[in-house]
């Protein structure tokens, strides 16, 4: 960025933009500002996102446009107080700065959180830091750097180990740390590189985006949709009290419904298009705009409330609500050493998760549709020709490029009523494994797709003698959807477990096992002619009266020769033949029949 020196006003404290007070610093240097040097960056290729994903794979959904340095060294000026802040008479088409996303958003200032917003994208840029580090700068926004805790870079697995650098997503990853500094300054990024665009390695990175701390999660790509998706959400993209956010496409109604958008418990964000007329923001759905109908889930909760059920028979609807997506009235931000328009429903996502991040939403996401009066109802513009029209065209209420419209402030994305998403169907199996305590494994799956259903909340209950169902014990299932339980039974018992659903699946209820007799515990000791055997219950009791055999190898057979009973201490004595190999045959009744081990007589 070249220097330049612009008129300053140096009364200005307090400038009206778009009919919200936005605080002005006084300028430091009274004639003159300069850009912040800027950083040396290492070479990296960067050749766009793929227009069409390949059949398991995802695409990032950004679109730049190029801009002067005088463009961005205005907008920098404005930042510092050297210039009139917008709205002006003119009619601005680009170029957007962090103020100017306060001013459209109505973004109070002052506010500071410091949650964390992840931010997944494909393979590391090792100029990541440094140029968000000098958009910060330009824009007079506080550091954010690893040294200080505020970015975080690590691998899908977690590691500090990056992937290599992927060209077709390195002005995607600039774009997305960018547009997050832009919206909350002061929230700290977790950058979690996936190794690859394959839908399998993205969905682990999400997944390690919210282990790693990140209530709210942005998703600036798009699939196909498939069965394999379905099972995708369910194991990685499914955490509770997270809110995550996904671009739903730039490729209009025609690109169809996209993955991860498309999800039941995701917010689909469309795009829109906005202009500064007369000294306000006018907005339109943007033409590229992605909308469509999911062929995966069935219809939310939340847009059934919307009496959306006719719009797509029955199955879930996208969008759900938008922010700024034309390149062409676009953010600035900076990559490799340029200035550039940033445009796509991957400037939507990051926009919005920063919204719900400063609005401190990560419990409610859809609270919009109990009341969207705190929407801006975007009632113009088209991506194309489609029926039912909706899903193209905006409109007043719902439409598909801009869902139920774009906010007008904070409020229109703080939490609110809690709407249930679309729950899918569970199946529980319950097994005996075997052993005292008894041992019960627990398998939880999805009933559509069976896909395990992990850090699910389950209850084991036991039924003695016909009784009823009580609760004995409480578990939760792994990353494969299982769970084991021990449990000391004295009588013969039926268990079950009790899956009660959360936010994602319904409750179901396993099959019952029954444990009718016990093994009985024997300790045998040889003695000069005789052997001793002492049996007890599995949990602790002398059996007394117990019927026990004596058995004697007889070549390949054991034969009977001598039935015992324990006396009150659970105690029997057999006389033994020295040089001849027995067992001891114990069980019947209520008892689990068994033997002991073979004693060769001395």
């Amino acid at each position: 960025m070249k220097r330049c020196s612009l008129p300053v006003l140096a009364l200005l404290s307090v400038l009206l933009v778009a009919g919200v007070l936005v605080a002005v610093p006084p300028a430091a240097d009274a004639a003159t500002w300069s850009p912040p040097a800027e950083p040396t960056l290492v070479p990296v290729a960067a050749t766009g996102c793929r227009p069409t994903p390949q059949t398991g794979q995802a695409t990032c959904l950004s679109e730049t446009l190029h801009v002067s340095d005088a463009a961005a060294e205005t907008a920098g000026a404005e930042a510092h107080g050297f210039t009139q802040v917008r709205p002006q008479a003119t009619v601005p088409t680009g170029g957007y700065s962090p103020a100017d996303l306060a001013s459209i958003y109505k973004i109070p200032a002052g506010l500071a959180p410091t949650a964390t917003v992840g931010i997944v994208d494909v393979g590391s840029d090792p100029n990541t830091q440094a140029q968000m580090s000098y958009f910060r700068s330009t824009f007079r926004l506080p550091a954010c750097t690893k040294a200080g805790g505020c970015f975080r870079e690590v691998a899908q697995d977690g590691s500090a180990k990056l992937p290599a650098t992927d060209s077709d997503w390195v002005v995607e990853t600039a774009l997305d740390v960018q547009a997050v500094s832009a919206i909350c300054p002061t929230c700290h990024i977790l950058l979690v590189d996936a190794a690859s665009a394959s839908i399998t390695d993205l969905a682990k990175a999400a997944l390690t985006a919210t282990r790693l701390g990140a209530a709210y999660v942005s998703l600036s790509f798009g699939s196909a949709e498939s069965t394999a998706t379905t099972s995708l959400r369910n194991t990685y993209y499914n955490e509770p009290d997270v809110t995550y956010v996904a671009a739903a496409g730039d490729g209009g109604y025609d690109g169809g419904a996209l993955f991860p958008a498309s999800a039941p418990n995701i917010v689909a964000a469309g795009g829109t298009s906005i202009k500064l007329v007369n000294g306000a923001w006018q907005q339109s759905a943007w033409s590229g705009s992605g909308s469509g109908c999911s062929t995966q889930h069935a219809m939310t909760a939340a847009q059934a409330l919307a009496s959306l059920s006719s719009v797509c028979r029955g199955k879930r609807v996208v969008s759900d609500v938008s922010a700024l997506a034309d390149p062409a009235t676009g953010m600035l931000f900076y990559r490799g050493g340029g200035w550039y328009d940033a445009g796509g429903t991957s400037l939507a996502a990051p926009i919005l998760t920063a919204l719900y991040a400063l609005a401190g939403n990560h419990t409610s996401p859809f609270s919009f549709y109990a009341d969207a009066s705190t929407l801006v109802d975007v009632t113009s513009g088209s991506t194309g020709t489609c029926s039912p029209a909706k899903l193209c065209s905006a409109g007043p209420g719902w439409d598909g490029p801009t869902g139920l419209g774009t906010p007008a402030s904070l409020d229109a994305l703080a939490a609110g009523a809690k709407l249930p998403v679309y729950v899918t169907s569970t199946s529980g199996g319950l097994s005996y494994t075997g052993g005292y305590p008894a041992r019960l494994g627990f398998h939880l799956a999805d009933g559509d797709t069976g896909a395990a259903v992990r850090t699910a909340s389950v209850q084991l209950q036991r039924s003695v003698a016909g009784g009823p169902f009580r609760t004995v014990h409480s578990g939760a299932t792994n990353s494969a959807g299982n769970v084991s339980f021990l449990d000391t039974p004295t009588k013969p018992a039926a268990y079950r477990v009790v899956f009660a659903g959360d936010a994602g699946h319904d409750g179901s209820t396993s099959n019952t096992v029954s444990l009718r007799r016990f093994l009985p515990v024997v300790r045998l000791h040889q003695r000069a002619g005789h052997l001793r055997a002492k049996i007890r219950a599995p949990w602790g009791p002398a059996l007394k009266s117990a019927t026990v055999r004596l058995q004697r190898r007889n070549g390949r057979y054991w034969i009977s020769i001598r039935r015992l009973r324990t006396d009150t201490h659970g105690v029997v004595v057999a006389d033994l033949q020295r040089g001849k190999t027995y067992r001891l045959r114990y069980g019947g009744a209520g008892w689990q029949v068994g033997h002991t081990a073979p004693v060769t007589a001395r």
